[in-house]
């Protein structure tokens, strides 16, 4: 990769992959880096998204970044909430933002037992002993998956006719692994369904022809996707020379699309 001849000062926001891509080909093409994120460490969905023991390669990914971070000198801040003042204060010559994505979360009814994925996961939020999952997709299926496994009752809810049809691409082995997965654990797949009621004890469910399903369950997980976090570049984005939007806070996708595209727009800074 050719070296910047100029090298410029360059403030990344955000340590998910897309962020951790952006700050380690920054700093190879020879800008001084800084990378600020509000958790206590590197990874952003990596984290959530690793917790089932199938899925330890995120965590490897999240690991192999801060690694790659160090032995190039980026400096990392972790903890650390940005605003426009701390913006400001760092002067950067160029600013990108990826600020990732955030779950998207609902009430059902008046259950207060309807978590996100990403709570269940991280272990805010205990499941109990049944629960139903809301959305087939990749999260959707990893999480069934990874209760399954741990001996609970999990019932999958999707709305399509089929799961794994709205998530972003997927490699044919994985969708083929985890259709033969969710079959093999027993988890009861409901499609062409949704919740349309909830109490504390059961969940209302409606299919496409209208007919009602009663479930009892306690609890719900959201897994309906992900929402881009863009108010701080908006907020931003003209008061500073160069403002970039890579990754999720620019399109919600996969690891994969997050990395080319902090990649691509990188390495033209």
């Amino acid at each position: 990769m050719e070296k910047q001849t100029s090298p410029k000062k360059v403030l990344v926001i955000g340590g998910g992959p897309a962020g951790c891509e952006a700050a380690r080909v920054a700093a190879i093409r020879g800008h001084h880096v800084t990378l600020f994120d509000k958790n206590n460490r590197l990874g952003g969905n990596l984290i959530p998204g690793g917790i089932p023991d199938f899925k330890e390669d995120d965590h490897l990914l999240a690991t192999w970044y801060e690694g790659e971070l160090k032995d190039l000198k980026v400096d990392v801040r972790l903890n650390t909430e940005v605003n426009r003042t701390t913006v400001k204060e760092y002067a950067a010559d160029a600013v990108i933002f990826a600020t990732g994505s955030s779950p998207k979360t609902f009430s059902i009814g008046t259950s207060t037992k309807v978590y996100s994925a990403e709570e269940v996961l991280l272990g805010k939020k205990d499941p109990g002993a049944s629960t139903v999952i809301v959305g087939g997709g990749l999260v959707g299926c990893e999480t069934a998956l990874w209760l399954a496994d741990q001996g609970k009752k999990v019932t999958l809810v999707e709305m399509q006719e089929d799961i794994l049809t709205v998530s972003g691409p997927l490699c044919h082995a994985n969708e083929d692994m985890l259709r033969d997965l969710v079959a093999f654990k027993d988890i009861h797949l409901l499609t062409n369904a949704k919740i349309v009621d909830a109490n504390d004890q059961e969940f209302v469910l409606k299919n496409k022809n209208g007919e009602e399903t009663i479930l009892k369950a306690d609890s719900a997980i959201l897994a309906v996707g992900y929402t881009p976090q863009q108010s701080l570049y908006e907020d931003i984005q003209n008061d500073v020379s160069e403002a970039y939007l890579i990754g999720d806070a620019k399109q919600v996708q996969n690891i994969m699309y997050a990395v080319w595209d902090a990649y691509e727009v990188t390495r033209n800074i």
